[in-house]
């Protein structure tokens, strides 16, 4: 397998010599999760294009490619961005261990939007909504937010969890 090199997502799109990441930003790892069109890849481009490699699957068509591509920026301590539905902690975990494991940050987004998608019917969305367990600390987050689209950006706080009754 040849060796995928990663780019600093800067505006000018050039290379950097030596250590990117270090101008790029901080070691984090951070998973979008939401049904589809709930507005993670708006999310993605309106608040971390400049500065976090893009991991999707709607883009990248597999998860050979996705594992290739995360395995990459972990290697090269590359900030990045899963955007998927990500709707389970098993999901989830594919991409929170090995981050954890390469001293990233994990954060976690919640992404509630209108949930219209063009690319996906709406019965699609409602089998990946009966499935969607909200994320939660115990998954291994060091921050959990939850984003919803609002006139002229976002409204981003902090995502409220209870903890266990016993």
């Amino acid at each position: 397998m040849s060796r995928m090199q990663v780019v600093c997502a800067r505006p000018t799109g050039r290379p950097h010599g030596g250590h990117p990441w270090r101008q790029c930003g901080p070691m984090e790892a951070i998973v979008l999760c939401g049904i589809q069109g709930s507005g993670k890849t708006t999310l993605y481009r309106d608040r971390f294009a400049a500065t976090h490699v893009h991991v999707s699957l709607d883009v990248l068509r597999s998860r050979a490619g996705e594992a290739a591509l995360v395995a990459a920026c972990l290697e090269q301590g590359r900030p990045f961005v899963v955007d998927n539905t990500n709707p389970t902690a098993a999901d989830r975990a594919r991409y929170l261990e090995p981050a954890r494991a390469a001293g990233f940050k994990a954060i976690g987004y919640l992404v509630e939007g209108d949930g219209r998608s063009e690319h996906v019917g709406p019965r699609t969305a409602a089998a990946t909504a009966r499935r969607f367990v909200r994320p939660a600390p115990e998954e291994g987050f060091d921050e959990l937010w939850h984003a919803v689209p609002a006139p002229g950006g976002w409204r981003i706080e902090p995502l409220l969890t209870t903890p266990p009754l016993f």
